[in-house]
């Protein structure tokens, strides 16, 4: 039985007053693709992922993520999710940021503490587990969003802006 696809939008649109944020989106992206939006500013790729992620309605349309309509708390909890202007609680240390979010998710605590060392060194930050946020780069702060993002292994990953802040080789 084929996978259902990662997302699939039909005709998604949002309005926002006289402005038409997002005219009419259609696509199908299936599950292990890679997908991105390009486009200027002001194109909607933003609205976008907000709609995708649920953080804001669609003004019509449709659309679903891994077979589940937008808003569905299972598949929520199924998503990583990185915005382009995150706030962090800087006063925290980067172990106790991820725990924070581990807990969020629900995580049990071994998992937790096992996945919060691999993705400290996949995003070079094991040697600042324990230095406070505020002390972080701005490429620093991204790299751990990416980690807090990548947390709870989910199926599906959305990054807004995942480069900002990072030099060529930190990201790519």
């Amino acid at each position: 039985m084929p996978l259902a696809p990662a997302i699939e939008t039909h005709e998604l649109r949002k309005v926002f007053g006289d402005n038409a944020a997002v005219k009419s989106l259609t696509l199908q992206i299936q599950q292990g693709e890679v997908f991105g939006f390009l486009g200027p500013n002001g194109a909607g790729k933003t609205t976008s992922i907000k709609m995708l992620v649920g953080l804001i309605a669609p003004t019509s349309g449709k659309a679903s993520l891994l077979g589940a309509p937008l808003g569905d708390l299972a598949t929520r909890a199924c998503i990583g999710f990185l915005p382009e202007h995150f706030r962090f609680q800087d006063w925290l240390t980067a172990r106790e940021f991820l725990v924070l979010h581990g807990n969020l998710y629900g995580m049990d605590r071994s998992r937790l503490n096992t996945r919060i060392d691999q993705l400290l060194e996949r995003v070079g930050l094991s040697g600042f587990r324990d230095k406070a946020l505020v002390t972080f780069s701005k490429g620093m702060l991204q790299r751990i969003g990416l980690a807090q993002a990548l947390l709870n292994s989910p199926g599906l990953v959305f990054l807004d802006e995942p480069t900002s802040g990072l030099d060529p080789v930190a990201a790519f």
